[in-house]
């Protein structure tokens, strides 16, 4: 026995809601109804997925287990249903990218305005996540087009490299090492440095590359965001070592940037996609316009 989607939407409403009656009204469906729908859910998985208690219900362990693949299942049937109506509408299609919240504020804005420009009405749907996340929206089909950093870690998904990001030092104006016009990675050894936490992809490709040359960073902050990283630096609670595609970011805060040389180290940027899936014409256009824009525009 196979469960309609329908009942897979109750599912996740019910998982959301923690409530039947709140579950039935975002639904709009009569609360009888729901729970018949969450019956033949459960008949169909084989296990109740739910417990029950006196005024809610909450997943259980099944139902968490279940929750990853219920999502994935409503966003790509809305998604195709949302393109559908698009398309009829427009005769247009979208295309799905997701980077992360750096390249999605700084790199793909004025890459969207462009595409748009050459394809009015193509419906562009941006996904600024975490750098972890975009591998697995690729592969999952949720979009067509993920922005990474190269990892030497085997993939299923293809990379296409584009942009050579190099890692430089940022410091408030006031710092000691702003009087030279560039630094050497030993000169940092001492110094209160501002990073990424450990699991952060750009934090890993750095560590790994410092430590080929047997260096290591004194990390005083570990934070999530560059607009937080930045934001220490500019209060003189240290010096962080960011990529050249923020220098935006650190000009609108008048903070310094040095070059690191000896030796001088970038990061890769990849364009990442599902090898299993042909790309649609909209997506194979918005990513030519990828490997042809940004290099360029971190060059300038």
């Amino acid at each position: 026995m196979k469960a309609p989607l329908a009942d897979v939407q109750v599912f996740l409403a019910l998982a959301e809601t923690g409530h039947f009656t709140r579950a039935a009204e975002r639904l709009n469906m009569p609360q009888s109804s729901l729970s018949a729908a969450i019956g033949r859910f459960e008949k169909a998985m084989g296990a109740r997925v739910f417990d029950r208690h006196t005024r809610s219900v909450a997943l259980n362990e099944a139902g968490r287990a279940l929750l990853p693949a219920a999502q994935r299942l409503v966003h790509e049937w809305d998604a195709m249903v949302d393109g559908a109506k698009h398309s009829a509408r427009h005769g247009k299609g979208r295309v799905g990218i997701a980077a992360p919240n750096a390249q999605c504020a700084l790199m793909l804005p004025p890459l969207i305005r462009r595409f748009q420009q050459s394809h009015p009405g193509v419906r562009v749907q941006l996904h600024d996540v975490p750098e972890h996340q975009v591998n697995e929206l690729v592969r999952n089909g949720v979009v067509d087009l993920g922005i990474a950093t190269q990892s030497q870690v085997r993939s299923d998904l293809s990379a296409t490299p584009f942009l050579v990001d190099q890692y430089v030092a940022v410091l408030p104006p006031s710092h000691a090492l702003t009087r030279k016009r560039s630094l050497e990675w030993t000169q940092l050894a001492d110094e209160e440095v501002l990073g990424y936490l450990p699991d952060n992809p750009v934090r890993r490709d750095l560590d790994d590359r410092l430590a080929s040359h047997g260096l290591k960073l004194n990390y005083t902050f570990e934070v999530a965001l560059p607009w937080t990283m930045v934001g220490l630096v500019r209060e003189g609670l240290g010096m962080a070592v960011l990529t050249v595609a923020l220098r935006p970011l650190v000009a609108w805060h008048q903070l310094e940037v040095r070059t690191i040389n000896r030796p001088s180290l970038a990061r890769t940027m990849v364009l990442l996609r599902a090898p299993d899936r042909a790309p649609t014409a909209h997506a194979t256009a918005f990513r030519d316009l990828i490997l042809g824009g940004p290099a360029r525009a971190a060059r300038g």
